[in-house]
């Protein structure tokens, strides 16, 4: 069964018979999903710690590249149109225009290279559970730090890192820990349930 499914989402192998009704269904329950973990949050300036990145990994592995992206494009969306699922319930245009934009647009990229590389067999073991988180946190980080680079007015690097990177460290490294423990998990556990 593993063979089989090694370039298989969690999201392909449980359900062997999908729909589009399916599909939006569970897009839904990402946004919801991604707005409770932008809300557990330790409550730093200029940017939160969250559970949001976590959230995203979790999406990314379970959808892959492409549901993946369009799950964040919606929860993005949502929060656009008046829906509070930003941090701290926030929502509108306004917060694009804040500190964490780049995280947030971060967020479509690492959700879709992550899900790429879901997609080519990785996340099924610890190191390359490992591998996957890295990689994601750095294009979060890259496009995070530019956005906050431009919101405190091209300060410098010591300074941006200092309150762009620094602060999410140790959190960064419990959420990396968190899912090298339970990834693989998931993905025995749905081959379990498809079999």
């Amino acid at each position: 069964m593993e063979t089989i499914n090694k370039n298989k989402t969690i999201y392909e192998i449980i359900f062997k018979q999908r729909n589009v009704l399916l599909d939006i269904a569970m897009v839904v329950l990402s946004v919801a999903f991604l707005g409770i973990m932008a809300n557990i949050r330790v409550p730093l300036w200029p940017v939160p710690v969250t559970m949001q990145t976590f959230g995203v990994f979790v999406i990314a592995f379970f959808f892959g590249s492409r549901k993946g992206f369009l799950s964040i494009v919606a929860y993005l969306l949502a929060g656009i149109v008046g829906f509070s699922v930003f941090t701290g319930y926030k929502s509108g245009l306004a917060v694009f225009m804040g500190p964490t934009a780049g995280y947030l647009i971060g967020f479509l990229f690492m959700a879709f290279f992550v899900g790429m590389m879901i997609e080519r067999g990785y996340g099924r073991t610890k190191k390359s559970v490992l591998i996957c988180m890295l990689a994601g946190e750095g294009i979060l980080y890259l496009c995070g730090l530019t956005g906050l680079w431009f919101f405190l007015g091209k300060v410098s690097l010591l300074k941006l890192l200092m309150v762009g990177f620094v602060p999410f460290i140790i959190g960064d490294l419990i959420k990396i820990a968190g899912a090298v423990a339970l990834f693989p998990y998931l993905w025995k556990g749905s081959d379990r349930i498809a079999q």
